[in-house]
């Protein structure tokens, strides 16, 4: 048996097995997390000790994500759910920002002093740029269908949360790095902080909602938390 529960904005997946004690594994290279628990184990306890857990969880998936990142020729960046080659190319006035052009992303560098944090800089500006184009749309459709709308938007770069909502500001935060997952990620992100101007917690009524909202809810979520976007 298998289920799922949420801790502190992370999505953990929780399996119960004819074991003796509870197991925890975040998982390259997306850093899913996986709970293994005996049949015995209540899901109230398995949420108690991953709650105990939450700080080693986010560090490793820190960690793991990192380990991931090079930035060097060859190397597979996601925008959208695709997948593309990265290609380094001389930053000049004609190349200064990353564009795609078929299989391949173009990331402009100074090739003479190679840097890492630069290369990571500009690609997260580019993510950024994604993403705040993206959600307009995206925020109008979800409105109509939660039947509430934030007073302020805002985009981030999250290690841990996929997005965020303010109840009392009415403010949602959104992920940048949903740029690089299936379109339909982002709608059902958006859909889970509207909705919490609804309900602030992830109860049973929170479920509902969701349920009514987005009704393959579930199967995103999963596909969100597995899919590649290293």
């Amino acid at each position: 048996m298998s289920y799922e529960i949420e801790v502190d904005g992370v999505a953990i997946t929780v399996e119960k097995k004819k074991m003796k004690n509870i197991r925890i594994r975040v998982l390259s290279p997306t850093g899913q997390v996986k709970i293994s628990a005996p049949h015995r184990v209540s899901r109230e306890e398995i949420i108690k000790f991953a709650s105990s857990e939450i700080e080693w969880i986010k560090e490793k998936q820190s960690q793991i994500l990192k380990r991931q990142l090079k930035y060097e020729n060859g190397e597979t960046h996601y925008l959208w759910g695709r997948p593309y080659s990265l290609q380094l190319i001389e930053k000049n006035r004609n190349f200064r920002e990353v564009f795609v052009e078929d299989e391949t992303m173009y990331l402009p560098v100074d090739l003479k002093k190679p840097s890492l944090e630069e290369r990571r800089k500009t690609m997260i500006e580019f993510y950024r740029h994604e993403i705040k184009s993206a959600i307009p749309d995206v925020l109008e459709k979800s409105v109509a269908v939660v039947g509430r709308e934030p007073d302020e938007w805002r985009v981030k770069n999250m290690k841990t949360r996929w997005g965020t909502c303010n109840t009392r500001e009415k403010r949602i935060w959104i992920n940048l790095q949903l740029a690089k997952k299936s379109p339909q990620c982002l709608d059902y992100v958006m859909i889970h902080e509207l909705t919490h101007l609804i309900v602030p917690n992830h109860g049973s009524q929170f479920k509902a909602y969701m349920d009514k909202f987005y009704p393959n809810w579930r199967e995103v979520r999963k596909l969100l938390n597995q899919q590649a976007h290293y």
